[in-house]
């Protein structure tokens, strides 16, 4: 009891010395808005945090519309698109109900995928399902629907482009989920489930997640590539019947689960193959509670220069003959390992998983700049050098942080998609970080073993600067508190 004058005189003296606070993200459902400080997360000084949108906590990916004015969101309760024509404040245009259960119901559909016209996300009508694969039609933000249902589910779906029923290109005229299904959308009213899978087709399993694959990327139209134990490149100029090419064949390497994702800028003509891990928690580097150290928690670039040559003369459907043998090389391996503080960049160790979900910049092209979620550790700006080495530019960590996935809105604004948070909006500064940002209560925990020091004798002129901070003070407590709207949902 005897520490509150001096907590009390501590924040609003840090209050008086914080920075002005950026442009605020006003979320469109009643709910108080989150203060642009945040209070409660430290980056280095070329980060900005602008706003989040707290009733989205649970959610894992989002996905830009390919104009960039419309982003969609999943998180345990639906699908959400916003209005991103001002990118550092988005507007709700629409939601739709679509709940996820077990895992799904704290961990929404991870990297939702969309052609502007339908969006594939897993879910059912209820909280209690039965739960199945929705083709949502996204076409009018403000009036979704399903369009239609198919009775299976998977972690990941990807868009495959083909040819619609009418004879039209269309970028999401097939899926692919993980554990092998196709799912033939030429007609998103009527999707059919094919019996054969992409599994079979390329020699990687039948049905189910043996081999284990995390999730694919369709590099450009006919070129796909999965990401997991071993990571399959492959002809899907006939997505029903798509071809093994090529692979990194890293089976022997993990223990368990293995490349999350990949990224090839450019259409799959960038020097540079970008791949992250995730990796389950066993052994002595990456058991829960460790620091993420260890050659297995990291993201890494591969030289695919050879695959590019060997692209440029290959003709569709003739498969790994038609490659001539090119292969990808890997380069270097970026990770954030060790243990601290949230104030410092790190975290006491890592509770679950280490590296997430990545994006490169959309610049990107012999190199540049790409955003990473690294769960405790936040969220990472690496650059990629023209020689496909990386190294760190900047970085925004909270202190109950769980960052799942970033996505570029413009060249210098994230959205975060940060599974405890919600949907964050922060801003990379072009500039060489030269400090770090420190908030509030940050500044009020590093010095908390200090509180009982003398205090500094207020000047006369902070009168009115004291009202200010106690506004503010009051603001930050109706924020945090119990919310109605967010027990309700």
């Amino acid at each position: 009891m005897r520490r509150r004058p001096a907590v009390l005189i501590a924040l609003l003296t840090a209050a008086l010395a914080a920075p002005a606070a950026p442009a605020l993200a006003h979320p469109t459902t009643p709910l108080d808005p989150t203060m642009p400080t945040d209070l409660t997360f430290a980056s280095t000084d070329n980060v900005e945090h602008l706003g989040r949108f707290p009733e989205h906590t649970g959610t894992a990916g989002g996905a830009l519309s390919a104009d960039g004015t419309r982003f969609y969101l999943t998180d345990p309760r639906g699908v959400h698109v916003y209005d991103t024509t001002d990118p550092a404040s988005p507007s709700l245009l629409g939601s739709l109900r679509l709940f996820q259960t077990t895992t799904g119901a704290a961990l929404a559909q991870e990297d939702p995928d969309t052609n502007d016209r339908i969006l594939l996300v897993d879910g059912g009508p209820t909280p209690a399902g039965p739960t199945a694969l929705n083709v949502v039609d996204v076409s009018d933000p403000k009036a979704l629907k399903v369009l239609a249902t198919v009775p299976v589910t998977d972690h990941t779906w990807t868009c495959v482009s083909g040819v619609d029923a009418s004879r039209r290109k269309n970028s999401c005229a097939y899926a692919y989920g993980r554990s092998g299904h196709v799912v033939d959308l030429r007609n998103p009213a009527k999707p059919a489930l094919l019996e054969s899978t992409w599994r079979e087709a390329v020699d990687y399993g039948t049905r189910g997640n043996s081999p284990y694959t995390h999730d694919l990327t369709e590099i450009r139209p006919g070129l796909v590539m999965s990401a997991g134990s071993t990571s399959i490149l492959m002809d899907t100029s006939n997505p029903a019947k798509p071809l093994r090419l090529t692979a990194i064949d890293q089976q022997q390497r993990f223990p368990s689960l293995g490349f999350h994702s990949v990224e090839w800028a450019r259409g799959g003509t960038s020097p540079w193959l970008v791949a992250g891990t995730e990796i389950a928690p066993g052994g002595p580097t990456n058991a829960a509670g460790s620091d993420c150290a260890g050659e297995n928690s990291v993201i890494e670039t591969w030289d695919a220069r050879a695959v590019v040559r060997a692209l440029r003369t290959y003709k569709p459907g003739t498969g790994a003959k038609g490659l001539r043998g090119a292969t990808f090389t890997k380069v270097d391996a970026f990770q954030v390992a060790g243990r601290g503080i949230f104030l410092d960049g790190a975290a006491p160790g890592h509770v679950l998983y280490c590296a997430h979900w990545m994006e490169l910049h959309p610049d990107f092209a012999a190199g540049g700049r790409m955003a990473v979620s690294y769960y405790d550790r936040g969220t990472r700006f690496v650059d990629v050098g023209k020689d496909g080495r990386m190294k760190e530019i900047g970085w925004i960590v909270p202190a109950e942080g769980y960052s799942g996935s970033p996505q570029w809105i413009t060249d210098d604004i994230v959205y975060v998609m940060d599974y405890r948070r919600g949907l964050e909006v922060v801003r990379l500064l072009d500039r060489t970080a030269t400090g770090t940002r420190r908030s509030v209560v940050d500044r009020i925990a590093e010095s908390s073993a200090a509180l009982e020091a003398p205090q500094p004798p207020l000047t006369p002129g902070q009168g009115g600067a004291i009202a200010a901070a106690l506004a503010l003070l009051a603001l930050t407590v109706g924020a945090l508190r119990p919310r109605g709207a967010l027990a309700a949902a």
